[in-house]
């Protein structure tokens, strides 16, 4: 269902595609001469393109191939100025739309229309992005325990994990808003039980992308253990990047916080 969030999320990302169109436009125009336009003519199987004035009439200064450069700018202006228009009047009709939006959707409209003793009888048919996120966040689920006097790792929010690299991943999905449930138990096929670190929901698909951290590879019993694992996961249709994450580390070679990151920012 299309909603005031979607519409404002949308308006929100084409201004920033806006500004960036915008300033590399200003950035191209300083390194072409003022006032020239692009001419571009097809000759025999070759493509020729001419510097014109705005008020030359005849095709203009030929552009050589060592000069290419030159055309792919002035092609490039061409472009982002029609570009720059076309999202102004996007994002002028997305406000409109906006703002012709009811502030209560439909579906709570009516149901508060209902006296309070019937609404426990009836059954919302569609629950916008952000109730349905708070209710799968705060689901209630059996938690594996912590053995006594192991180390204590928290998150910035209070989670409580088991490893430095998980703290950097908690926080990651904290500080994009990725809504997620540490150590959230799934049954698989054979009715197998296992406690992915983190359960990720995808809110767009309403489904749930399970990610596992590997921290201990260098033991050559957890890496095996941890490759069955992997392939239990395939075995129950779990593909890495699809709906199943997989990171890992070993001694040498431990986690790049900036490529979990660029990962992170990617799920959005």
């Amino acid at each position: 269902m299309i909603n005031r969030i979607m519409i404002e999320n949308e308006i929100e990302s084409l201004k920033k595609i806006l500004e960036e169109t915008e300033k590399s436009l200003l950035k191209m125009k300083k390194e072409v001469p003022d006032g020239v336009s692009l001419h571009a003519v097809r000759h025999g199987n070759t493509n020729q393109y001419f510097l014109r004035s705005k008020l030359d009439q005849t095709s203009g200064i030929y552009i050589k191939k060592h000069n290419i450069k030159q055309a792919e700018a002035l092609a490039q202006i061409e472009y982002n100025n029609k570009l720059s228009r076309l999202l102004v009047d996007e994002i002028t009709t997305l406000e409109k739309m906006r703002n012709s939006f009811p502030i209560v959707d439909p579906f709570h409209g009516a149901l508060d229309k209902i006296c309070d003793l019937k609404k426990e009888l009836i059954h919302v048919p569609y629950i916008n992005d952000e109730e349905y996120a708070l209710q799968w966040i705060n689901q209630n689920y059996d938690k594996l325990d912590f053995r006594e006097g192991t180390q204590e790792f928290y998150s910035k929010k209070g989670i409580r994990v088991r490893s430095k690299t998980e703290i950097i991943i908690a926080d990651l999905l904290d500080e994009y808003e990725i809504p997620y449930l540490y150590e959230k138990p799934v049954e698989f096929s054979n009715g197998t039980i296992v406690h992915p670190d983190f359960t990720i929901l995808d809110i767009n698909n309403r489904s749930e992308i399970y990610w596992e951290h590997f921290g201990m590879m260098d033991d050559l019993e957890y890496r095996n253990n941890a490759f069955a694992k992997i392939r239990q996961y395939e075995s129950n249709g779990y593909y890495q990047g699809v709906n199943f994450i997989f990171t890992f580390e070993t001694t040498k070679y431990p986690i790049n916080s900036r490529s979990l990151q660029n990962m992170i920012s990617s799920l959005i």
